[in-house]
């Protein structure tokens, strides 16, 4: 009997694949065909963004009919996009739904050419009887002289970071204990506080052989003579070359967590200029701290990232979600969804268990599952941007291991937090700029005050709901019609409630009580909290994962755990790509319609 839990997924496998070639020789579907369907999400907001517009308001309102455009294409998109890729089915309708929310962040909730500004790398200007010289033909560096430049240290420029981004860093340099004071002009050495300069001399270890502040001062001169590269923070570059502004804008859209801006998510380590003390500026690993309070740490070296990504990260997600493959493709709950009953009974491993303890086992597969495949696809996606050609040499100074920070929290958030914590710094937050943007512009705009019973509203309604249309058309994009995309939108509502219902039982009810308790049995009781409402309230979410078939994609190349025999089922095959999993050709009536479906 355990071999037909295989059957039942392999049967199904070939069904969906079958189903939607159907669906394309019909025309009810489309096929997700690169480069086609990024039209809206990427192509069309880069080159608006490209083209100066803030002295020509003609051109800033026109900005409407770009986001007309683009959210017109992203319905299209959810409603008649699909895969022969499981996984890339579901994300054709969350590719749409974000589409949908990032252009509403550059085009209306933000005004990117006016208060975004980015760490930048150039060849260093000199400074002669008080005016800035450039001292060789500008240049943005390549991978190579953003690692010099980062190894012999650099020298500010004029520009002052400001907006969110700067608040954050400045008060995270506060509480991190970084050399203070980053300036557009330099700070003396005699400025500096007993802290400040052991962190200077642990930048410089070669000025510690040095007795007294003049021969310091002397050696951070000759070092600034040599200083070949600068750090800047570059604003929108109005009067640069197109090809500059399209990679200004090709960056901006493209960092969802804003890393190296001035906006960069106060969750993640800061990003700000390294201070210049006496002419000679630091390297970036003076910007600091490299860890934040909320667990997101970043690497400073290649070596680093790879060693921490590639043993920390991928080798034991690869493993969990191997492992999480094995068991759910066993279980026809997770091909079919709760309604399976009809279609496939549950194998005799299964029927043995309570339903209790069954609903359990699901969902910490379901969780498992979900966190260890984004474990594994951000980890290797950083590991990609850095060290995989042609990334490094197109992207330049952005593959530099500052900007890839980690993408999950410390998990001492959720014991000390709760569901607040959880959803508000554990859980991995590659949306949350955008997901907190509308909120941002209401306070902007004098709508609600910060830190305002109004304003804590509106952040969670705007974070949650534009959570739940995301998944909700994700599951709508999917090969079958079995699945319930209004079910997903209800677990973020529920997530939303709990997360509320259990910060004001913690503060208004329970407050002094909880107080008291040592810290253990606060923490305890706030892991038995998330735990339980997540129990309860999940199954509106990962039912229709099971629904969606997205469970049938296959996560990894090879089985580990099939390879060693392990597992309810009898599907032994330790290859695991076959002929589907690979983008295809499509041939459209257009030549715009055509290209590789994903």
């Amino acid at each position: 009997m355990a071999q037909e839990g295989a059957d039942v997924a392999s049967a199904y496998r070939d069904f969906y694949h079958a189903k939607f070639q159907e669906d394309v020789s019909a025309g009810t579907k489309k096929p997700f065909l690169v480069p086609l369907y990024f039209l809206s999400y990427w192509f069309i907001p880069i080159v608006y963004l490209a083209i100066p517009h803030k002295n020509r308001p003609w051109l800033y309102r026109a900005r409407w009919l770009v986001l007309a455009f683009t959210v017109a294409f992203n319905f299209h998109m959810i409603l008649n996009v699909s895969s022969h890729n499981f996984a890339s089915a579901y994300g054709a309708g969350l590719i749409g739904a974000w589409g949908i929310i990032w252009n509403f962040t550059l085009l209306v909730w933000t005004k990117p050419q006016w208060e975004a500004r980015r760490v930048e790398i150039r060849r260093k200007r000199s400074r002669k009887n008080g005016h800035i010289v450039q001292t060789t033909k500008s240049s943005k560096g390549g991978a190579d002289s953003a690692d010099s430049a980062d190894s012999t240290g650099l020298e500010s420029d004029r520009c002052k970071p400001n907006g969110n981004g700067s608040a954050h860093n400045r008060k995270e340099r506060k509480d991190g204990a970084a050399i203070p004071k980053t300036s557009p002009e330099q700070t003396e050495l005699s400025e500096l506080s007993e802290e400040s300069r052991k962190l200077l001399l642990d930048a410089i270890p070669s000025l510690r052989k040095y007795q007294n502040d003049d021969e310091i001062v002397a050696q951070l001169k000759k070092l600034e003579a040599e200083q070949e590269f600068e750090y800047y923070w570059q604003e929108y570059p109005a009067d640069a070359s197109l090809w500059t502004r399209l990679d200004w804008a090709f960056d901006i859209a493209s960092s969802f967590r804003m890393t190296g801006w001035n906006w960069a998510i106060p969750c993640l380590p800061p990003y700000d200029l390294p201070p210049t003390i006496n002419g000679y500026q630091l390297p970036l690993s003076t910007v600091g701290p490299q860890r934040s309070k909320q667990g997101y740490t970043r690497q400073l070296t290649l070596k680093s990232l790879f060693l921490t990504r590639f043993f920390r990260d991928i080798i034991p997600n690869y493993l969990l979600v191997d492992f999480c493959a094995v068991h759910m493709t066993a279980d026809p709950y997770f091909i079919l969804g709760p309604e399976h009953s009809n279609l496939a009974p549950l194998p005799p491993h299964l029927t043995s268990l309570s339903p209790i303890v069954l609903s359990a086992q699901r969902t910490a597969l379901t969780f498992l599952g979900v966190i260890s495949a984004l474990q594994l696809a951000f980890a290797f996606g950083a590991l990609s941007l850095a060290l995989l050609p042609p990334s490094p040499q197109i992207l330049r100074f952005r593959a530099h291991p500052w900007h890839l920070p980690s993408s999950i929290g410390s998990f001492s958030q959720v014991l000390d937090r709760g569901l607040a914590g959880f959803w508000g710094s554990w859980w991995h937050q590659t949306f949350r700029f955008g997901f907190s943007a509308p909120t941002r512009w209401l306070e902007t705009n004098g709508y609600v005050k910060p830190g305002s019973p109004a304003q804590r509203a509106a952040a969670f309604a705007f974070a949650f709901l534009q959570s739940a249309f995301l998944h909700a058309s994700g599951s709508y994009s999917t090969v079958p019609t079995r699945s319930k995309w209004w079910l997903p939108p209800l677990f973020f509502m529920f997530a939303g409630l709990g997360s509320t219902l259990q910060t004001w039982l913690a503060r208004a009810v329970f407050g002094a009580l909880i107080r008291r308790m040592p810290r253990w049995v606060r923490r305890l009781g706030n892991l038995v909290f998330v735990l339980g409402w997540m129990w309860l309230t999940s199954w509106a979410l990962i039912d229709d994962f099971g629904r969606c078939g997205l469970w049938l994609f296959e996560p990894v190349p090879v089985s580990v755990f099939r390879w060693l025999g392990y597992g309810p089922t009898l599907d032994r095959r330790v290859w695991r790509y076959e002929r589907d999993f690979w983008p295809k050709w499509y041939w459209g009536k257009h030549w715009w319609d055509s290209g590789f479906g994903i």
